[in-house]
Formats: structure tokens, C-alpha cells, sequence
């Protein structure tokens, strides 16, 4: 936290650091959590968020893979054709 002035004691907070007090302030006022269960809670959320973001991530990987495997198998079934045709040719 940032004091914005200090006669004031208003104070200016950064992106995730009013997120989580404001998070702690409503699960202990709104919903009668405890410091302790607060703490877990957000610590769980935390992880989620983590998690949630590394599986897009993943699945985007995946999907660039999987396009380049495709591309691949395209390529390669036209090379079979090619040769296919270039056998029969001399068969002939």
C-alpha cells in the first residue's frame, strides 16, 4: 500500500492487493468467516486461478501440435500420391 496522504490515511492499493482485502473484508463481514478459513480460501482461490491459467495454456500448446501434426499428414499423404502415381507410371 501506497499512503496517497499521510494527514488523510487514505491509502491507494494496487490491482491484486485491493482485490484480496477487499475479498478478506467480505468473507469475514458478509459471511462470517474466520481470519484462518479467510486465509485458506483465498490461498485455494490462488491456486485455481494458477491452475486454470496453466491448463489454457496448455490446451492452446495442444492445439498448435495438433494443427502442425495435421499439416504434417497432409504433406506426407500427398507425397504418397506423388509417389503412387511416379510407381504406376514406370509399372506402365
Amino acid at each position: 500500500m501506497i499512503p496517497e496522504k499521510l494527514s488523510e490515511k487514505r491509502y491507494w492499493y494496487g490491482q491484486y492487493e485491493g482485490y484480496e482485502s477487499r475479498s478478506q473484508r467480505r468473507l469475514r463481514e458478509d459471511l462470517g468467516v474466520d481470519e484462518a478459513a479467510t486465509e485458506t480460501i483465498l490461498h485455494l482461490r490462488s491456486q485455481i486461478v494458477g491452475l486454470q491459467s496453466r491448463v489454457r495454456q496448455l490446451e492452446a500448446e495442444l492445439t498448435a501440435q495438433s494443427a502442425s501434426q495435421e499439416l504434417r499428414l497432409a504433406r506426407y499423404q500427398e507425397v504418397y500420391c506423388e509417389a503412387v502415381w511416379i510407381e504406376l507410371e514406370f509399372q506402365d
